[in-house]
């Protein structure tokens, strides 16, 4: 049977090529997901399978998981509503943003196709929304083009995650023709709104999806990751007084600061977090390097070449491995190292630097005795004897909801490259893509038959 389920995948290449291409073209911005989904859910349900569409509970999301629970985000309008410590939904209402940060029209996905009975059930997840395709001048390529040249798909989300997704869903396809009979029941999840939020998956878990065990099929270049850090958002806020020059001086007194002239403190306790982190022992899956990483990505401030800057703000992100603490504790560590740097500079006594966050999330690690790990690795090395070892994964993914507050044995194992996500020419290896279908079939069945 497992000859059949992998050449049933060699004779129908074209076919699932050409599925990932057509997914390639149909845009889907965090914000914009509708169109996407319903390619998704009609080719579901032509494959026999129990479909459902729904839109995020926010009010749901806010009362069952207040400490995880975030404001929607748009890629036209990330990021807008800070907040100290956490997210909160009757922030939300008072915000005066509902009619951009909301779900309507940004359904969820569900799928199940029925095992017989007696089997284990398996969850293949995803998320649809990609981000902008900004700067577009930097594009070779048509980003919504899904165009093919030697051996690369080229487009947005082609590697995050428009191919794990089809993969998912193309693997639960072939073992249907190939008339394989599970026992098990296989979801198929495409959530919404995982850039900068993870409310979509947050919303199906507070609604009860549950599984034996979970793939996440998040671009891994088909390698098993167990783990994925956490991470944090963050905005320092900086103030000033504004002059021109002529009145910047009072005599001697310095009547006008620019907040810009007070980045430096601020800038050096951000990058002191990272370097103290990463004195820390690391976590054994992130061993083979630093397992903190600070990313300073938006500096604006200022009005006028002429005025000095009555206010500043930093933006980034911090993301960190699972033996360095909590979200709460990275928090707390970020602002304590922020007053004490700027606390050197007598103008931060009456102008503190505020830091407030846009986004968190904490790291998860499955238990490395999870059988699901055991089937993932072993339908992988059928495929590709050279896998290399099961690790930590880079970056963040919904991987931390499933587990976390699912309590769903969960790994994450697709194809494409992280290297290749959120910039121009985003892209995906055909034969990474076909390689992981292959495996991922293979899972299911050894899984749930």
């Amino acid at each position: 049977m497992e000859d059949k389920i992998v050449s049933k995948v060699e004779q129908k290449k074209a076919e699932l090529v050409d599925f990932l291409a057509r997914l390639v073209r149909i845009p889907s911005l965090t914000g914009e997901e509708g169109a996407a989904q319903e390619f998704l859910a009609s080719h579901a349900r032509s494959l026999g399978m129990e479909v459902k569409l729904s839109e995020p509970d926010l009010e749901l999301i806010f009362r069952k998981y207040p400490e995880s629970a975030q404001y929607p985000t748009h890629w036209r309008h990330d990021l807008i509503l800070a907040y100290d410590r956490l997210a909160s939904y009757e922030e939300l209402m008072r915000s005066g943003k509902r009619d951009v940060l909301n779900y309507k029209g940004r359904p969820n996905l569900v799928a199940k196709l029925k095992g017989t009975g007696g089997g284990r059930s398996l969850l293949l997840a995803g998320h649809v929304d990609n981000v902008t395709v900004e700067p577009k001048s930097e594009w070779k390529y048509d980003p919504f083009g899904a165009q093919v040249e030697d051996g690369l798909m080229y487009g947005r989300g082609a590697s995050d995650m428009k191919g794990g997704l089809s993969a998912a869903l193309l693997a639960i396809q072939c073992l249907v023709e190939a008339g394989v009979k599970l026992r098990g029941d296989v979801l198929f999840v495409s959530a919404v709104n995982e850039e900068h939020s993870g409310n979509g998956t947050l919303s199906l878990v507070a609604e009860g999806l549950k599984a034996d065990a979970a793939i996440m099929t998040e671009p891994s270049r088909n390698q098993v990751y167990i783990a994925t850090p956490g991470d944090v958002y963050w905005e320092v806020v900086l103030t000033g007084v504004s002059r021109s020059p002529g009145t910047r001086w009072e005599g001697k007194t310095m009547a006008g600061v620019s907040a810009i002239e007070k980045l430096a403190p601020a800038i050096e306790a951000l990058l002191q977090v990272e370097r103290d982190h990463n004195c820390m022992e690391p976590h054994p899956l992130y061993g083979g390097g630093h397992s903190f990483s600070c990313v300073i990505g938006e500096i604006a401030g200022g009005t006028y070449p002429t005025v000095t800057a009555n206010g500043c703000t930093i933006r980034g992100c911090m993301y960190f491995g699972p033996s360095l603490g909590s979200v709460n504790e990275i928090m707390d560590r970020i602002k304590d190292r922020v007053a004490e740097e700027t606390a050197k500079d007598p103008w931060f006594k009456d102008h503190p630097a505020r830091v407030r966050f846009l986004h968190h999330r904490n790291s998860v690690t499955t238990d490395p005795g999870e059988p699901i790990i055991r089937e993932v690795f072993g339908a992988a090395k059928s495929i590709n004897p050279g896998v290399g070892p099961i690790a930590g994964c880079p970056y963040c993914a919904d991987m931390e909801y499933l587990g976390n507050q699912g309590k769903v044995p969960t790994v994450i194992f697709g194809p494409g490259w992280i290297g290749y996500a959120h910039k121009a020419n985003e892209c995906i290896s055909i034969s990474e893509y076909l390689d992981c279908l292959k495996i991922l079939a293979l899972a299911i069945y050894r899984w749930c038959a």
